[in-house]
């Protein structure tokens, strides 16, 4: 029985320390147990006391004691992962974060290691990649720790993953994961009655939301954690969330509630980051009451004192610096001092340019660049200074950047302005051999606007409304598509033209070529199906082609071209691999119809169970000039890249070729057109600087000069007789915009429910050069 109540005690003494109770822990094991005791119930009352005296920050004590229990246990070998999981643990709470690391590894090396042991082993070295402040890999070590906690049925420590990925997704600024798990957290805490993890998530939930422009939830979000009482002796939630406060408020122009939360945060314990914000939100403070000098001076010593602080940890706080140097641009434009303004805003961007190339991923890289407003101040400052083409060019600075130049081709070049004149010239060149027009958007929460480029022109128009209220009246021209609503029912898509087009209409005569180069949620307009009220109501393809493109540098670019050995890689009408996606009663009539247009030698096909994704990735699709898949697809808002289209099953089960699979620098393209006569092609995820991320983007990635594909579900019965046409006037030598409008007005003009946007404007075509 002895035993039996030392094993209890070791237990109790450990949950102790889990509740940050190490002093309890070590009252309650102080007492030396029988030497009759089991080689366990000492072991485990060593290393129980050496975490306790980590907490306590007791470091020679801690090693003291696991130097004993190392003693203890010296010929007992299954012993010493755990061992290497509290000398982790200890060297974390030190601040070793590398030499916890290599413990850890020693615990996830063993083959026989506790799977509660193994998962704690992920999470940590998800919390040492965090402090270090390398997000991507806390990424992979946070999914590999919550799905070990899901399968042990550990529902609080799953929770707490859920919440730590949420803020690693944040930090990488992809705003649809970090929602999704931040509110998955928050709901379970929630649940389970977990008060200070519930907290934490709200505060990083209204984060989350403040970033995505949903001011009033966030608002809700940071006051239902400010409710919650913090644990004693830990404010630090609390003064987060009353520093982000202080921000929405600035944002909103509110000072005066901006100041209560300010001065409330004064009131807590206030060091190490939170000071640093502390004193950003005070220069911002001074800024909003028009002192400008003494925000300066305070950014300015701010900003030495955060890099001096980056230097001796060997850190880079960008998103800190970043905040900083903004700032500094703003004060000083408002002071009327342009040439510091444009030096800091020039540096803002150079931060966060620095910070997306040192990302290994891709995505990571379009998202912390898209999710981060920092070109709009300094369009804002050159447009209030008349400086319409370079204000243009540094709109077009972070556009399609994936697609433009490769992070590993790193240009030296700082991001200025100063040939915006040549770079207008070579624009207008452009324009000039088509008789195009370029429409250019830039939407910010402030204002939103437009360019409109003609080959001798340039005109900005402020189109005065603010970028939240744009996306609401885009969602409800989406709802008009959506209903399959005829002209005379589409106020939205009037409205939208107004605003959107009207500014620069007298510069685009009826029969222009128009290039549109959208931003932000315009993105999934089809300008084709907005409302001209010029003369009798009707839609603007009547009056002009339209194709759309991700930047105006990827526009005018030298695009290296092979010429394709190959005419059509055509691939479509695949067997039923999955209940989710029917066969497609008309793919086949889809597919002979676009094979009709081709000399049967020169057409590679691919159908019913031969329709594969090897049948795209092994028949090398660099080799043709046209490639078209008739057959469903699926995007993936919340990972773009794992957007599909749905094939037939290869032989290892497979029927999904992902965005993934197709931007693999193995399969590279050189195809002039490809089509995607698929659901949502085009993508659902909206980043303002790259598009819609989904296949369209993946296959422009690939290499493809132009991709066509469907912003909304493609109608399966409208398709062959739209696809015929295309062909059609494609191979007798039409271009691809030309092609595509004739087809859209054949199917308009023939009259019926067809006539409605949604059977025949859902095909846009995309263009990288």
């Amino acid at each position: 029985m002895p035993d039996l109540n030392w094993r209890f005690r070791d237990l109790q003494a450990e949950i102790l320390t889990r509740n940050n109770k190490p002093g309890e822990a070590e009252r309650i094991l102080a007492p030396l147990p029988p030497d009759s005791s089991s080689f366990d119930v000492f072991w485990r009352r060593k290393l129980v006391l050496a975490w306790a005296a980590c907490q306590l920050n007791n470091y020679l004590e801690a090693d003291r004691y696991l130097s004993e229990a190392e003693q203890l246990s010296a010929n007992r070998v299954g012993l010493r992962a755990e061992l290497a999981y509290f000398r982790g643990r200890c060297e974390i709470a030190k601040g070793n974060l590398q030499t916890a690391e290599t413990y850890f590894q020693q615990v996830l090396n063993s083959p026989s290691v506790d799977e509660y042991v193994r998962a704690w082993s992920f999470a940590n070295m998800g919390l040492c990649a965090k402090r270090s402040l390398k997000f991507e890999d806390a990424l992979e070590w946070y999914i590999k720790a919550r799905s070990a906690f899901g399968s042990i049925k550990a529902l609080p420590l799953e929770q707490g993953m859920f919440g730590n990925l949420g803020f690693v997704y944040f930090e990488l600024r992809d705003l649809p994961r970090a929602k999704e798990n931040t509110e998955t957290a928050a709901r379970m805490a929630a649940d389970l009655k977990i008060l200070p993890d519930q907290q934490l998530w709200l505060l990083d939930l209204g984060r989350v939301q403040f970033a995505l422009g949903q001011t009033g939830a966030a608002e809700e979000s940071y006051k239902k954690a400010l409710s919650i009482p913090s644990p004693p002796g830990s404010n630090q939630v609390a003064v987060n969330c009353l520093h982000n406060l202080t921000d929405l408020r600035l944002a909103q122009g509110k000072v005066g509630l901006a100041e209560e939360s300010h001065q409330a945060a004064l009131k807590l314990d206030l060091k190490g980051e939170p000071l640093l914000f502390w004193q950003l939100d005070d220069a911002a403070i001074s800024a909003a009451h028009g002192d400008y000098a003494k925000a300066t001076l305070r950014l300015l010593d701010l900003l030495q004192l955060v890099q001096k602080e980056d230097a001796e940890k060997h850190e880079y706080r960008y998103h800190l610096v970043w905040g900083i140097q903004s700032h500094l641009a703003r004060s000083y434009a408002l002071q009327g001092d342009s040439i510091q303004a444009e030096k800091w805003f020039q540096g803002s961007i150079a931060t966060i340019d620095a910070a997306a190339k040192s990302m290994k991923h891709e995505e990571f890289r379009t998202s912390l660049r898209d999710n981060i407003p920092v070109y709009d101040g300094y369009v804002a400052f050159l447009i209030a200074q008349k400086r319409f083409a370079e204000a243009l060019k540094v709109a077009q600075l972070g556009r399609a950047r994936t697609l433009l130049l490769g992070e590993e081709k790193p240009t030296s070049k700082t991001p200025v302005a100063d040939d915006a004149k040549i770079w207008l010239s070579k624009i207008q060149h452009y324009l000039a051999r088509d008789k195009s027009v370029l429409l250019s958007y830039f939407e910010t929460a402030d204002e939103c606007y437009l360019w409109t480029v003609t080959a001798t022109q340039l005109r900005l128009s402020p189109l005065g409304i603010k970028g939240p209220d744009l996306d609401n009246l885009i969602d409800s021209y989406q709802q008009e598509i959506q209903q399959h609503l005829p002209l005379a029912d589409s106020p939205a898509a009037k409205k939208l033209y107004q605003l959107l087009v009207q500014p620069g209409s007298d510069l685009v005569p009826k029969g222009s070529h128009v290039i549109v180069v959208a931003d932000s949620k315009s993105y999934s307009i089809n300008f084709e199906t907005l409302v001209s009220a010029q003369g009798s109501d009707h839609y603007w393809i009547e009056d002009v082609e339209l194709e759309n493109t991700s930047s105006i540098d990827l526009l005018i670019a030298s695009h290296p071209r092979r010429v394709p050995a190959k005419s059509l890689l055509l691939i479509g009408a695949p067997a039923q691999a999955d209940p989710h996606f029917v066969e497609l009663p008309h793919a086949k009539d889809e597919m002979a119809s676009v094979e009709r247009h081709f000399p049967s030698g020169k057409i590679t096909r691919f159908a019913g169970p031969d329709a594969t994704p090897d049948s795209y990735l092994q028949n090398s699709p660099g080799m043709y000039k046209f490639i078209h898949m008739a057959t469903h697809g699926t995007p993936n808002a919340i990972d773009p890249l794992q957007s599909a289209i749905i094939l037939s099953s290869g032989k290892d089960g497979n029927f999904k070729l992902l965005g993934r699979d197709i931007i693999d620098g193995k399969v590279r393209l050189n195809a002039e057109l490809v089509t995607i006569s698929a659901c949502e092609g085009v993508g659902t995820q909206l980043q303002s600087l790259e598009g819609l991320l989904g296949l369209e983007w993946a296959f422009m990635r690939a290499g493809a000069h132009q991709v066509v594909a469907a912003g909304w579900d493609q109608d399966d019965a409208v398709t062959p007789a739209l696809m015929d046409d295309f062909y059609d006037q494609l191979t007798h030598g039409k271009s691809a915009t030309d092609a595509l409008h004739h087809a859209k007005l054949s199917i308009l003009h023939a009259g019926g429910f067809h006539a409605a946007p949604y059977y025949w404007a859902s095909l846009q075509l995309y263009t990288r050069s």
